[in-house]
């Protein structure tokens, strides 16, 4: 056969076998057209279902832990999750949502530290249709929260109380007859440290606790460890140190080396708000009479249900936004606390696929509420997230 045959066929339209072959040709272009038809009309082609492109894609501004449990959510859910970069200054925070919504996320989820950037935030999110949630922070200015809980595209903020946590850790350490107590904490402008002096204040009150000094938000272990040389020297009886929350990493380390190094393990009590895998041995020495923290995993992965489930059409309120709060974990030994590390903060998600389906996803169970997530509040613990990790 020449290679000219099939083009040849076409023109010739005089002869019988001319006729046949511009009809048959026709038939298949026909055939081809129709395909082309009913696969455009599906809305997807196989290449797409192929690619299995992202459904929504949310941003999250907040830390590590954070990001590895949202993103378990948003990723089950079909979604895509990109990180934010912030200094968690309001400034800071503000240009990085405001990044976020250019480059094209459906919804964004994040940390204020104050509540100054949140009115900001409001109007940015109007504007461009963007859902929102807010994880790790209460919203105390009563002006903006009637702000942004007025708002239509704000579905909700997981917060802790920390208040109480403040107060019941003073209060430990009140009845442990301490009357002397100095104070590590954050900047004034942070909410959650402030929560948490406030608690801490009113305990040291009705205890007739000194709180003698505060210092605040050191950002180098040596620049602590200073810190605390210079408290022992100014206040040779100091009986105890409570952290209330600093931004260093490694506090904590720090405070209780200083401790150990000035040979007064036996004098010192130590308490915080927030916890570090390296305090196991220090709990083991009897040093630390308790710590508090664990709560990250839960409430941001409680936030990003809340805003994925609007973002997929199932809200979980469906007449304005949610509020749910979280009480943080105690650990009140080493054992405790390497097991927290073993379980809740393992460098995976604290739910599973399946549980996050089953428990977490409205469009997939109807029967969900806030009261469902509030019975997980309720129940968490080790011993929980074990539970919830469980893949069957």
């Amino acid at each position: 056969m020449e290679p000219n045959y099939i083009p040849d066929a076409f023109s010739r339209n005089d002869t019988k076998d001319g006729v046949f072959m511009k009809s048959t040709w026709r038939s298949v272009i026909i055939t081809l057209i129709l395909t082309a038809i009913l696969i455009g009309c599906s809305g997807k082609t196989s290449r797409e279902e192929e690619t299995d492109e992202p459904t929504f894609t949310v941003g999250i501004i907040s830390s590590k832990q954070s990001y590895i449990n949202a993103n378990l959510i948003v990723e089950t859910a079909g979604g895509k999750l990109i990180n934010g970069e912030s200094d968690f200054s309001p400034d800071s925070l503000v240009r990085a949502v405001e990044k976020l919504i250019a480059s094209g996320c459906d919804g964004v989820m994040f940390t204020p530290m104050s509540d100054s950037s949140l009115s900001f935030i409001v109007e940015m999110c109007e504007e461009a249709h963007v859902y929102w949630t807010i994880s790790l922070r209460a919203i105390h200015d009563a002006r903006i929260r009637k702000q942004v809980e007025e708002s239509p595209y704000f579905v909700g903020m997981v917060m802790e109380n920390d208040e109480a946590v403040g107060y019941e850790i003073m209060s430990v350490l009140g009845e442990q007859g301490a009357k002397k107590v100095a104070v590590f904490s954050t900047t004034t402008l942070d909410t959650t440290g402030a929560a948490r002096e406030r608690g801490m204040s009113l305990a040291a009150a009705e205890q007739d606790m000194d709180v003698v000094a505060i210092i605040r938000n050191p950002w180098r272990s040596e620049d602590v460890s200073a810190s605390v040389k210079s408290l022992m020297d100014a206040y040779p009886d100091l009986d105890a140190i409570y952290r209330v929350g600093t931004f260093a990493w490694g506090t904590s380390t720090a405070i209780l080396n200083a401790i150990c190094d000035a040979k007064k393990a036996d004098r010192i009590r130590y308490v915080t708000a927030d916890l570090e895998e390296e305090l196991g041995v220090f709990f083991d020495r009897g040093i630390i009479s308790v710590a508090t923290g664990g709560h990250i995993p839960l409430d941001s992965s409680l936030a990003a249900a809340l805003l994925v489930n609007t973002l997929m059409g199932s809200p979980l309120k469906e007449d304005g936004s949610v509020t749910l709060q979280i009480n943080p974990l105690v650990i009140r030994s080493g054992d405790e606390l390497r097991a927290y590390y073993s379980v809740v903060d393992d460098g995976t998600a604290i739910f599973s696929a399946e549980t996050a389906k089953q428990k977490l996803m409205k469009w997939l169970n109807t029967d969900l509420t806030v009261q469902s997530f509030q019975e997980l509040i309720d129940n968490y613990s080790i011993e929980a997230v074990s539970e919830w990790k469980r893949t069957s």
